[in-house]
């Protein structure tokens, strides 16, 4: 039978290319399961990776690019529809993830993109699996640099306790609700905020607390520790960002891009898609 979808495609009102969709799978991890969603075929892929308590449908609005290329989207550990059990979620914990969803989907090599904690996860994996990095983007993501000195080492101990009584006492859905607030600005629209708020409040206490203090705990690189594969970094413009450039390419020599946006929020993917996946176009055209 001749549907009204195929009709319409045949008779050029509607491309194919309007109804690719991913497809959902799980890879297991660690002994739990890992959802994801593939995009294309291929061994090269490009692979988003969310940020803390957050999940993949935070890239829905990167749809443009990873509906054109080969990609998967990601729900690390604990996030989003994988399994949640009490573990500890480390950033190795994360990055296993991504690799085992990478060999479930057949996939070789990955153009990293990593928004927030995925910068960590990212150059977690690059340590871990340094041949099937490809590529890498940064998006409004860190990359850890160690304290100076000791007087350093103890305020980042200090702060790292600090967070931990936090997020694990009583009261961590107010202080989440304080810190994904400062997160936004006067482009995040009402929507966007009421769905950032609700999603990042879904992630169990458990995962919250540990992938944070995960977050905390993952070493800097040392001092020759370098990456030459090619980089891209889109960041929020800060006056703290002062120098961060420069931080970025101790590590990553091959930094091709670095865009610092005025006026943007942490979810700049999702406040100004057209112009993030300009960007992300451009660069992955380069990587050819």
């Amino acid at each position: 039978m001749l549907t009204v979808k195929r009709w319409l495609t045949i008779a050029g009102l509607l491309s194919p290319s309007l109804f690719a969709a991913g497809v959902s799978h799980h890879a297991t991890s660690d002994g739990a399961r890992v959802h994801y969603e593939s995009y294309g075929k291929g061994k090269d892929a490009v692979v988003f990776i969310h940020g803390w308590t957050c999940d993949l449908t935070f890239w829905r609005l990167q749809a443009p690019v990873y509906k054109k290329h080969r990609s998967l989207l990601i729900d690390l550990p604990g996030h989003g529809q994988s399994d949640k059990p009490e573990v500890s979620y480390t950033q190795e914990r994360f990055a296993r993830a991504v690799e085992a969803a990478m060999r479930d989907a057949g996939v070789e090599r990955a153009v990293l993109v990593g928004h927030s904690m995925g910068g960590p996860v990212a150059l977690t994996f690059m340590r871990l699996f340094p041949a099937k990095a490809k590529a890498l983007v940064m998006v409004d993501a860190f990359i850890p640099q160690a304290p100076k000195d000791d007087a350093a080492r103890e305020r980042q101990k200090a702060q790292a306790d600090n967070f931990a009584r936090m997020w694990r006492g009583p009261d961590y859905r107010e202080a989440a609700e304080k810190m994904i607030s400062a997160m936004f600005s006067d482009k995040t629209t009402p929507a966007m905020r009421e769905e950032i708020r609700s999603k990042m409040a879904s992630t169990p206490q458990h995962v919250l607390a540990s992938a944070f203090e995960g977050m905390l705990a993952i070493p800097a690189p040392k001092p020759r520790e370098t990456y030459g594969l090619p980089v891209m970094a889109v960041m929020v413009q800060t006056p703290g960002r002062a120098g961060y450039e420069a931080q970025l390419r101790a590590v990553f020599p091959n930094l091709r891009k670095y865009e610092g946006w005025e006026g943007s929020g942490h979810f700049l993917m999702m406040e100004s898609p057209d112009r993030f996946n300009r960007s992300l176009e451009d660069f992955l055209a380069g990587l050819k």
